[in-house]
This record gives structure tokens, C-alpha cells and sequence, in this order.
């Protein structure tokens, strides 16, 4: 965690202008309003990297923040963000205006104008970044979930996680597994969540992004069963085995190869931390490799390195620290 800003830290007349340099060095240009009387202000931002998103608890004096044509047009950062409002909110973007109660959630694009504001003198907000690359959704599909956000029938899941995240950050960022696995699973659910609320003349392209996103977190979530095949997978979704493929199509690679991917980055991880009493196949069978030889040639061609050099580099390091 890095603490970008304690406003209580510093004289009582410098807070505001303090804030306002902040948010201005944030990299996105915005307009801040705090809400208050100068000398009642007080606010705390904190930072962690989870995986592949940024996110920021901030919490202390309301603030209203606009985002305005003239400010797209200057810088148009390829980012969206999901924000969870302790307090409430009120949300106007795309044109649609919205007021959400207590830890409602919004979905707010960068490249579009908006004005976001948060309920009573008090707030805590705890927001995530995400960019488009890894969002995987055009522009006009983020644009139309927007102001339908609340359609997406996904919501309440993203919004339980996000809530369950907020609460337990630094057992999160303990782990750099951990965070990167959470993080990934944040972007899955958030492009579930958008996918789903876009709706309109790209309902096909919706469903078929949300379906893969469901799919991606069922296979994270049972990689440590051997018995996860295919077959399998399409029946937890009720889906045929043909639709499974074709949703996974176009992501360069099949569906059989991502999954040994993502099982030998859970053993590389595993291995870099063993436990003297472990053995290496027992790690790899843990992850659902039943074959010794057929793991070691894949762990080989994905790291260059044979399993047991790659444990015995670990532990050099590690002696060496």
C-alpha cells in the first residue's frame, strides 16, 4: 500500500490546495469541489496495484468531481473505472443522471464527460482502474452500459466482491499471487458486468462476452481438479460443447492450451516457495498435472527451465537475501 495523500497530516489552510494538486497529478483531468467549510477538511487516498488494475480507497470530506468536454478533449486516458461509494452518490454521464444509495456502484469512462458526486459531508469510496486493453470491450459498448449499469443482472456479484475486497486489502497485497488472481477476477466480472448492461443492437456480442467471462472464472476457480475438462465445463454453464468453442475462439489460443497455461503459472508460483518436505510433481499434481513427463517438457518450453533448476534458483535467492 502507498498512502498518496493524508491530509491531516499538514496544516489545516494548505489541505485544500494540497487536494487539488493531487488531483490534478493524478493523470486525469478533472474539476474538484469539496464540500464543506476550508478549515473541516480532511482527506486519506490510499493505493495498492492488484494484479492487473489500480485501486484507491479514499476516504474523508465529500467531494464532487466534473469531468467536462474541454477536459476530454485535452487528455483521453484509454481507462474506465468501477467506483464503490460508501456513502451514496449522485452520477451523471452519457446522458443519464443517477443517485445511488450506499455502496452503489458506478461505471465511469474517462473519454466521455461526466460529474460525479458523493452523498452527505462524509464519503468513503473505494475505486478500481481498469484499462480498455484489459477490459477487452469497445469504446461504444462501455458508453452504452453506462447509464444502464444497473440492468446488468451480473451487478450484485461484481458489487459482493468488490465490498469483500475493500475489507480485506492488506491480506490481499500480502500475497502477489493472491492480488494478481483478485485482480484478474475484477476485470472478468467488471467486463461481465458491462457486457451484460450494453444491451441493445450488440446483444449477441453481450451475452457472448459475458459468457466468457463466467467461463474464465469457473476455470480459475476449479484448476486444481484434474478432472476439468471441456465436457465439463460447458455442462456448468448448460451450454453445448460447440457454443463453448466458439466463445473461446478468437483468443489466439484453445481452450485445452490456456488451461495448462494458467496451471503451470500456479506451479511456477507454488515451486518458488516450497517447502523443503514438498516434492515438485506433488505441486504440479496439486494443480491438476497427472503426467510427471509430460508436466516437465510443458514447464520446460513455458520457462526454459527444467522444474528442478527452477526450485533450486529459488532457494539460492533466498539463501542469498
Amino acid at each position: 500500500m502507498a498512502v498518496v495523500l493524508q491530509a491531516s497530516d499538514h496544516p489545516a489552510g494548505d489541505r485544500v490546495d494540497l487536494i487539488h494538486e493531487v488531483i490534478a497529478g493524478s493523470g486525469v483531468r478533472r474539476r474538484l469541489q469539496l464540500k464543506g467549510p476550508p478549515e473541516s477538511v480532511d482527506l486519506t487516498v490510499e493505493a495498492w496495484t492488484v494484479g492487473p488494475t489500480q485501486v484507491l480507497r479514499t476516504v474523508g470530506t465529500s467531494m464532487t468531481l466534473t469531468r467536462t468536454a474541454r477536459d476530454v478533449r485535452a487528455d483521453a486516458p484509454e481507462l474506465i473505472a468501477i467506483a464503490l461509494a460508501g456513502s451514496g452518490c449522485a452520477y451523471s454521464a452519457c446522458g443519464a443522471e443517477q443517485v445511488l444509495g450506499t455502496n452503489g456502484l458506478t461505471l465511469i469512462d474517462f473519454a466521455t464527460p461526466y460529474a460525479f458526486s458523493h452523498a452527505g459531508p462524509r464519503m468513503h469510496a473505494f475505486t478500481t482502474h481498469i484499462s480498455h486493453a484489459d477490459l477487452g470491450l469497445g469504446v461504444d459498448v462501455v458508453r452504452a452500459a453506462v447509464p444502464r449499469l444497473a440492468a446488468s443482472p451480473l451487478l450484485t456479484l461484481l458489487q459482493g466482491h468488490l465490498l469483500r475486497m475493500s475489507a480485506m486489502m492488506d491480506e490481499v497485497t500480502a500475497s502477489p499471487a493472491v492480488a494478481t488472481d483478485l485482480g484478474a477476477a475484477v476485470v472478468d466480472l467488471t467486463r461481465a458486468v458491462v457486457a451484460s448492461a450494453a444491451g441493445g443492437r450488440r446483444e449477441r456480442d453481450v451475452l457472448h462476452e459475458t459468457l466468457r467471462a463466467r467461463v474464465v472464472a469457473h476455470i480459475r476457480a476449479h484448476l486444481d481438479e484434474r478432472d476439468l475438462t471441456p465436457a465439463r465445463i460447458a455442462a456448468a454453464h448448460h451450454i453445448s460443447l460447440r457454443t463453448l468453442y466458439n466463445v473461446w475462439g478468437d483468443r489466439g489460443e484453445t481452450l485445452a492450451e490456456w488451461i495448462v497455461r494458467e496451471r503451470l503459472e500456479r506451479v511456477h508460483r507454488d515451486l518458488a516457495r516450497m517447502p523443503a518436505h514438498s516434492t515438485i510433481f506433488a505441486v504440479a499434481r496439486r494443480w491438476g498435472f497427472v503426467d510427471q513427463g509430460h508436466f516437465t517438457r510443458r514447464f520446460r518450453a513455458a520457462y526454459g527451465v527444467a522444474p528442478r533448476e527452477w526450485v533450486r534458483r529459488c532457494r539460492s535467492a533466498t539463501a542469498g537475501e
